[in-house]
C-alpha cells in the first residue's frame, strides 16, 4: 500500500510482468475461427502495446488512460475470444511481499486486475492533490468517488463471471473494504471543504459523523481474520483512529452547536465524550502516520480548552446539570459522498469509435463474435436433443411391441403348430448354457467346494487362536511362579483388539455357514423336485425334442381361421419396425446436415449494421433457435405419436386373437402337455441358473474371507514370536539372578567380614561370559572347554505343547494384535546382547582384585585350600543340576540340530569376537 505524507490512504497497484499475447491468440483465431491470423496481424501488434503499457504505472492522468484504453478493449474480445485463450495473465497480489506470481489462463481475470488498478490509480491521484484549496478538495472527491466507483463495478459485474475462485485481493470482502475505504475518504473531503466554508456546527457535524460510520465499516472489514495479509497493522489503525477522530469531531461540533441553544450542560457532555474518543484514537498513535498523530494532537487540544472553559463558565454562570452520555441524542449522519459512474468502465463498448480518441477503435472487429459460436452450439445441443428424444420414444414403443410378444410366445407359438418337435429359440439358450456349466452334477461340486472353502477358514482362524491361547498360558505359567518378578504386560491387556477381530470374523464364518444351509436346502430341492427336467436339459438338444415330441402325441389340430389371423397379425410386426428405423435414420440425416451458422451471421450483421462495438448476446438469437426447430422437426413429432397410436392398435388386436388361439391350445391336452414340458424345463433352468450364481457367489466370498484370515493368523503368530523374546529376555534376567545370589551365599567371608569373590572357583553361568576365556578377537578360546550347553535360539510356538505347561487356564483370553511402542519389547541384536553378557559378569575389576587379594598362604595350606575348592565345586555342580531340573523348561523347545547355536547366536566355547569369522 503507498503511503504518503497525507493523512489519508492510496491504494497501491497489482504487480504484473511483461506478457506477449500475439502467439496466443493466432492460435485461437485459427482454431475456434478457422481463419488465418494474418488478416488480424495489425491488431495482435496494438493489444500487446496496449497490454506492455500497463506493466510499469504511476499516478498519472496519461498512466489512466492507458488503464481504461486497455481495459476497454478487453471488455470487447470477450465478445469475440472464449474466456480460456491458453494464455496464461500473471499477477501479484496487492500488498505482497514476496511479489508471487498468481497466473491464471483466463480473460476475465486480466480484466479483473487491470479494472483493480483503475481503482487504485484514482485512490492514488485523489491522494495527491493539494486539499487546502475548493477545487483541490473537489478533484479529491471525485477520484476517491471514481475509485469506490471502479471497485464496486469490479465487484458487482466482473467477478461473478470470472469462473475460477478470485485472490483474495479482489475478493468480494476486499473490494467491499476498499469501497468504504474510499467513500471515508471522498466524505472526509467534504467534511473539510464544509469546514472551509464556515458551514453551520450542526452541518459539519453531521458530516463528520458519516465520515466516522464509513471509516468504522471499513475497519470492520479489514480486521476480519483472513484479511490481514491484506490489510496490515498500518491500515486498520489508521481506520480506526479516524473513526475515533471523526466521532471525537462530530461530537465537538455538536457542542458548539449547543452553546447557540444555551444547552451548556449538553455542551460539557458532548466535550467529554469527545474527549474520551480522541484519548483512544492516540492509544493507537505508534502504528499511526505523524500526520495523523498530529491531527488527534490538534484536535486534543481544542477539546480540552473548549471544556477547561464550558466547565468554569457552567459553574461560575450557567449552573446547568450535565446530561449523562446515554441521554444525549445521536447525531444523525448526512451523506455526502456517492459511488462514482464512469461509463469508460462500466460500458465502454458503445463509446469505442473513431470519434472517441481516448478509446479508439474495437481491435478484432473482423472475427465473428465469439457469442455466434456459442449460439451455434446450444443450437446443436437443442437439436441433438430433440433426436434423442425420437429415438428414445421409438425404442420405447420397440421394447414394448416385443415384450408383449414374448409374454404371449409368439410367434413361437406359431411355428410350433409347422413344427412340433421344433423347440423356443430361448430354450435352446437354456439347453446351451447348461451343457457349458457342466449340467446338475456341477451343482453337487460346486456345494463341496464351498463346504471345504468354509472348514478351510475356520481352520485359518483356529490356528491363530491356538497360537494366541498357547503364549497366554505360557505367560500365565511363568506369572504364577516368578509372581512380582514376572513384570511384563499380561497377554489380556495385549490382545483385546484381537478378541474383537476374532468375533468378527466368527460372525463372518457363522452368517456365511448359516446361507451355506440355505443353499443345501436349495440344492436338495433342484435334485429332487428339477432333477428330471434338468437331466434332459444336460442331456442336450436331442433329448430335449425326444421329451416335447413325446408330450405331443394325440395332440388335434386347431381352428385353421384363428391360426391364420394370429399369423397375419404378427406378421405386420416386422415391417413397422423395419418402416420405424428408416424413419430415425432419416431424423439422423436432417439433424447432421442442419447448418444455422449462416442464418446467425445474418442476424449478427444486422445487429452491428450501424456499429461493430454493439455488445450482442443469446437472447438475440433465441427467436430463431424456436422458429427453426419447429419447422425442421415438428413433423418427426407428429409422427411419434402416429407410431404409438398403430402400435397400440395392433397389440390389441394381436391380444384378442392369441386369447382364442390360447383358449383352444388349452382345450387340447396334447398342446397342453407341451406347453406344460416346456415350462417345466424353463422353470427348471432357471432354478438352476439362480443356484449356481448364488454358490459361485459363495465361493468369491469365502476366498475373499480366506484372504483377510490368512492375514490375522500371519498377525498372531507375529504377535507370539515377538512375546517369545521377550519372554526369553525376562526369564534369562530371572534365572541370572538367582543364580548369582546362590553364589553369593555359597562363599567364605574374608577375615575382615567382607565377601571375597573367587572367579577361579565358581563355575560360569549358562550363557555368562568367563573371565577365564579371556576376550578374543576372531577365533576359538584356548584352554577353556565349557561344560554348560549353550541357549538355544528361539523356536516356533507352534512346537509348544499346550500339556507341557503346569498351569493351564481356560479363561486366558486370546485375539488382538497389539504391540505396545518399541520400549515394551526389547530388540535383540549382536549389540545388546554383548552389553547383557557383560553386564551379567561377577568378577570385579582387576584393579579390585589386586586390592582385595590375601597373601598367598603356605604350601600345606594351598593344598588343603585346593581339595576344599574342588568339594565346593563339585557341590555347586551338584546344587547348579538339581537346579537344573527343578526349572521349568524354556517357553519354547530348542531345535533339533545337536544343541548347536542357531546361526547369528553367541557360542560360549568360542569368546567374544568383534569382527571376523570365529576359527573352527
Amino acid at each position: 500500500m503507498a503511503l504518503t505524507i497525507s493523512n489519508l490512504l492510496a491504494i497501491d497497484f497489482k504487480k504484473t510482468e511483461p506478457l506477449s499475447m500475439a502467439n496466443g491468440l493466432s492460435d485461437c483465431i485459427m482454431r475456434v475461427y478457422a481463419e488465418p491470423p494474418d488478416n488480424h496481424l495489425n491488431d495482435l501488434r496494438i493489444f500487446d502495446e496496449l497490454r506492455a503499457d500497463i506493466v510499469n504505472l504511476e499516478p498519472h492522468q496519461s498512466a489512466l488512460e492507458r488503464l481504461i484504453k486497455y481495459h476497454a478493449q478487453l471488455v470487447f474480445i470477450s465478445s469475440r475470444f472464449p474466456i480460456d485463450t491458453g494464455i496464461e495473465f500473471p499477477w501479484a497480489l496487492v500488498n505482497s511481499t514476496t511479489q508471487t506470481m498468481y497466473s491464471y489462463p483466463n480473460m476475465c481475470y486480466e480484466r479483473a486486475c487491470v479494472c483493480f488498478n483503475i481503482g487504485a490509480m484514482y485512490s492514488q491521484m485523489g491522494n495527491n492533490e493539494p486539499r487546502n484549496t475548493d477545487e483541490g478538495l473537489r478533484r479529491a472527491c471525485s477520484y476517491f468517488e471514481n475509485a469506490a466507483g471502479a471497485f464496486q463495478h469490479l465487484r458487482d459485474n466482473v467477478i461473478p463471471e470470472l469462473r475460477i475462485a478470485p485472490t483474495l485481493d479482489i475478493s468480494t470482502a476486499a473490494l467491499t473494504v476498499f469501497i468504504q475505504l474510499m467513500l471515508a475518504q471522498s466524505q472526509e473531503c467534504y467534511w473539510q471543504k464544509a469546514a472551509l466554508g464556515k458551514k453551520k456546527n450542526s452541518v459539519i457535524a453531521r458530516v463528520a459523523a458519516k465520515v466516522a460510520e464509513y471509516y468504522e465499516a471499513a475497519n470492520e472489514g479489514a480486521t476480519h481474520s483472513n484479511m490481514t495479509s491484506i490489510f496490515n497493522i498500518s491500515w486498520t489503525s489508521q481506520m480506526q483512529a479516524k473513526a475515533l477522530h471523526f466521532k471525537a469531531v462530530a461530537q465537538y461540533r455538536q457542542s458548539c452547536h449547543c452553546i447557540a441553544e444555551n444547552k451548556y450542560g449538553e455542551e460539557i457532555a458532548r466535550l467529554m465524550v469527545a474527549e474520551r474518543l480522541v484519548n483512544s484514537g492516540l492509544d493507537l498513535q505508534r502504528n499511526l502516520k505523524d500526520t495523523v498523530v498530529s491531527d488527534l494532537r490538534s484536535l486534543q487540544t481544542v477539546i480540552r480548552d473548549t471544556l477547561t472553559r464550558a466547565e468554569t463558565d457552567n459553574d461560575r454562570i450557567y449552573l446547568q446539570p450535565i446530561p449523562p452520555e446515554t441521554t444525549l441524542t445521536a447525531i444523525n449522519p448526512v451523506e455526502m459522498s456517492k459511488v462514482g459512474t464512469i461509463q469508460e468502465i462500466t460500458n465502454p463498448v458503445p463509446l469505442m469509435n473513431e470519434h472517441n480518441r481516448q478509446l479508439g477503435l474495437p481491435l478484432f472487429s473482423r472475427l465473428v463474435p465469439f457469442v455466434v459460436h456459442q449460439a451455434e452450439s446450444i443450437y446443436v445441443q437443442r437439436k441433438e436433443e430433440v433426436f434423442r428424444n425420437f429415438e428414445k420414444t421409438f425404442d420405447k414403443l420397440t421394447a414394448i411391441m416385443l415384450s408383449h410378444l414374448k409374454a404371449m410366445d409368439l410367434p413361437g407359438a406359431l411355428h410350433a403348430l409347422d413344427q412340433p418337435e421344433s423347440l423356443p429359440a430361448s430354450l435352446l439358450s437354456c439347453i446351451s448354457d447348461i451343457q457349458n456349466e457342466g449340467g446338475i452334477d456341477n451343482l453337487s461340486t460346486t456345494m463341496r467346494t464351498i463346504q471345504m472353502l468354509s472348514a478351510k477358514g475356520q481352520s485359518i482362524l483356529e490356528e491363530g487362536l491356538k497360537e494366541l491361547r498357547q503364549e497366554a498360558e505360557i505367560d500365565e505359567n511363568y506369572r504364577q511362579r516368578f509372581r512380582d518378578r514376572w513384570n511384563r504386560e499380561t497377554s489380556a491387556s495385549l490382545t483385546t483388539s484381537y478378541v474383537e477381530e476374532e468375533k468378527r470374523f466368527r460372525k463372518k464364518l457363522q452368517d456365511a455357514q448359516k446361507l451355506d444351509l440355505i443353499l443345501r436346502d436349495g440344492l436338495n430341492e433342484v435334485l429332487t423336485k428339477w432333477s428330471t427336467p434338468l437331466q434332459i436339459l444336460s442331456a442336450g438338444k436331442a433329448e430335449v425334442e425326444r421329451a416335447v415330441a413325446s408330450a405331443l402325441k394325440s395332440a388335434a389340430p386347431i381352428d385353421a381361421e384363428i391360426v391364420a389371423d394370429l399369423k397375419k397379425l404378427v406378421d405386420e410386426v416386422d415391417p413397422i419396425l423395419h418402416a420405424r428405423e428408416i424413419k430415425l435414420s432419416d431424423l439422423k440425416r436432417t439433424v447432421e446436415t442442419d447448418d444455422i451458422f449462416p442464418e446467425l451471421l445474418k442476424i449478427t450483421n444486422q445487429l452491428t449494421a450501424k456499429s461493430s462495438a454493439v455488445k450482442i448476446d443469446l437472447a438475440h438469437f433465441e427467436p430463431t433457435f424456436q422458429d427453426e426447430l419447429r419447422s425442421k422437426y415438428g413433423g418427426f413429432k407428429q409422427l411419434a405419436e402416429d407410431e404409438e397410436t398403430t402400435q397400440k392398435g395392433l397389440l390389441e388386436a394381436i391380444e384378442a386373437t392369441n386369447r382364442l388361439f390360447v383358449s383352444y391350445k388349452k382345450a387340447n391336452a396334447g398342446w397342453d402337455r407341451r406347453e406344460m414340458a416346456l415350462k417345466n424345463l424353463h422353470d427348471g433352468y432357471q432354478k438352476y441358473r439362480r443356484l449356481l450364481d448364488d454358490m459361485r457367489s459363495a465361493i468369491k466370498f469365502y476366498g475373499g474371507l480366506e484372504k483377510e484370515l490368512g492375514s490375522f493368523r500371519d498377525k498372531c503368530r507375529d504377535y507370539c514370536f515377538a512375546r517369545k523374546f521377550q519372554a526369553e529376555e525376562l526369564l534369562s534376567q530371572i534365572t541370572s539372578g538367582m543364580s548369582a545370589m546362590d553364589l553369593n551365599r555359597s562363599q567364605p567371608s574374608s577375615p575382615g567380614g567382607q565377601a571375597l569373590y573367587n572367579s577361579a572357583s565358581a563355575p560360569p553361568l549358562p550363557g555368562a561370559w568367563d573371565s577365564a576365556i579371556g576376550i578374543h578377537f576372531g577365533g576359538p578360546a584356548s584352554g577353556h572347554v565349557t561344560t554348560t550347553p549353550p541357549r538355544s535360539p528361539p523356536s516356533s510356538s507352534a512346537d509348544v505343547p499346550v500339556s507341557a505347561f503346569a498351569h493351564h487356564n481356560d479363561n486366558i483370553p486370546y485375539g488382538g494384535y497389539q504391540f505396545k511402542s518399541s520400549g515394551d519389547t526389547k530388540s535383540v541384536t549382536s549389540q545388546s546382547y554383548l552389553q547383557q553378557l557383560q553386564q551379567k559378569q561377577p568378577t570385579p575389576p582387576v584393579s579390585q582384585q589386586q586390592q582385595q587379594r590375601p597373601p598367598p598362604p603356605p604350601p600345606q595350606q594351598q593344598q588343603q585350600q585346593q581339595q576344599q575348592q574342588q568339594q565346593q565345586q563339585q557341590q555347586q555342580q551338584q546344587q547348579q543340576e538339581s537346579e537344573r531340573r527343578n526349572t521349568p523348561p524354556p517357553p519354547y523347545p530348542p531345535p533339533q540340530n545337536g544343541n548347536r547355536p542357531a546361526q547369528g547366536g553367541w557360542d560360549t566355547s568360542k569368546g567374544l569376537f568383534f569382527g571376523g569369522k570365529p576359527k573352527g
